[in-house]
């Protein structure tokens, strides 16, 4: 996948973790087809995720998922560039923050940057709720300085250089539908409740209540939920859901081991 841009000289690779993604891989490795390379990381996908990517010019490798921090910490180990850019397959690179990234390269002031993810909601972008603005994990950096922490679910960083923010923004649209949110609150929950108890958190019932509904009131009232509305709303009840199902999955967990 030759660019005008990797004739520069950079060492840069994008790669993209993915499980069943055939819905939208393509139009995130198009945003990215700047990139001399980019790698597909799939981590069991049974759609036509890979054949996409591959049909696209991506490489793809299988990573055996276990927690989206060790994971993501994998897929670095089987990537030899100096530089990395990383995007989820629900996210989509603008040009503004591609140009942006590519003037960075030119002279790198920093070891990683970070730029404001801007979330869609059925449809529409989110403005408050504590997603906006949304600085996670770096979109680019160098690869020697950088690594994930270890956490199952809403996994941080670790870099030995300096960080910087970004001007530009880049877009994800992770819940089209309903049923999508409803989707991700339950992976959240079941990955939330291993990482539980693993730290061997005291849980229960209502405790779990008690964490839930601070968890609304944290995105709703604290984060301005209301002003983005009924969307608003219903980021809270997801709020509400992931961390209440989140007890009770550990407390379910920790009952069948007992069992045993």
């Amino acid at each position: 996948m030759q660019t005008e841009f990797s004739k520069g000289g950079t060492d840069l690779t994008a790669y993209i973790m993915t499980k069943n993604e055939e819905h939208c891989i393509a139009r995130c490795v198009r945003a990215l087809s700047w990139c001399p390379k980019i790698v597909v990381a799939d981590t069991g996908s049974s759609d036509g995720t890979k054949e996409i990517a591959k049909s696209l010019g991506c490489e793809v490798i299988d990573v055996p998922f276990d927690g989206f921090g060790t994971t993501r910490n994998r897929i670095l180990e089987r990537i030899t560039s100096d530089w990395i850019v990383c995007f989820d397959a629900d996210e989509v690179c603008t040009p503004e923050l591609a140009k942006e990234v590519q003037e960075k390269l030119k002279n790198p002031s920093a070891s990683a940057y970070l730029a404001n993810r801007l979330t869609y909601l059925l449809g529409k972008p989110v403005l408050h709720s504590g997603w906006n603005p949304d600085f996670r994990h770096a979109v680019l950096f160098k690869k020697s300085d950088y690594r994930y922490t270890d956490r199952r679910v809403h996994e941080g960083f670790i870099t030995q250089g300096k960080v910087e923010k970004l001007k530009s923004s880049f877009l994800h649209y992770s819940f089209p539908t309903v049923k999508t949110l409803m989707s991700k609150e339950m992976q959240y929950a079941d990955l939330g409740a291993d990482a539980m108890l693993m730290k061997n958190k005291k849980i229960g019932m209502f405790r779990g209540l008690g964490h839930a509904a601070w968890a609304f009131c944290r995105h709703f009232f604290l984060r301005r939920g209301f002003l983005d509305g009924w969307r608003g709303f219903l980021i809270g009840i997801s709020a509400f859901h992931t961390t209440f199902y989140r007890y009770v999955i550990a407390m379910e967990k920790l009952s069948e081991k007992s069992e045993k």
